[in-house]
C-alpha cells in the first residue's frame, strides 16, 4: 500500500506543469515608447498628409505597441524606428 502511495505521488508530481526558467530582462515600456511617438510627431505634419497616410501612420504606430505587449521587442523596436525615420 505504501508503495502505491508514493507511486502514485511521485506520478502527480512528474505530471505536474513545469515551470519555465526565469530570464532576467528588461521589459520595454510600451506605453511610453508609443505615447513618445505621438508626442514626437510634428502637428504640422498632420496638415499636410493626407488622412489616409495619416491613418497608414495610426495603424503602423498601433502594431508596434501591439507588438511589444506581445513581447516582440525586436519587431516593436524596427516598428519604431521605421516610423521615426519616416519623411511626409
Amino acid at each position: 500500500m505504501k508503495r502505491l502511495a508514493i507511486a502514485a505521488v511521485a506520478l502527480a508530481t512528474l505530471a505536474g506543469p513545469v515551470a519555465a526558467p526565469v530570464v532576467a530582462q528588461t521589459k520595454m515600456d510600451c506605453s511610453r515608447l508609443y505615447k513618445d511617438f505621438w508626442e514626437k510627431f510634428d502637428h504640422e505634419k498632420y496638415a499636410k498628409i493626407s488622412a489616409e497616410q495619416l491613418a497608414g501612420v495610426s495603424r503602423m504606430a498601433l502594431r508596434a505597441y501591439d507588438a511589444c505587449q506581445a513581447g516582440d521587442e525586436q519587431d516593436a523596436r524596427g516598428l519604431f524606428d521605421r516610423l521615426n525615420r519616416m519623411q511626409f
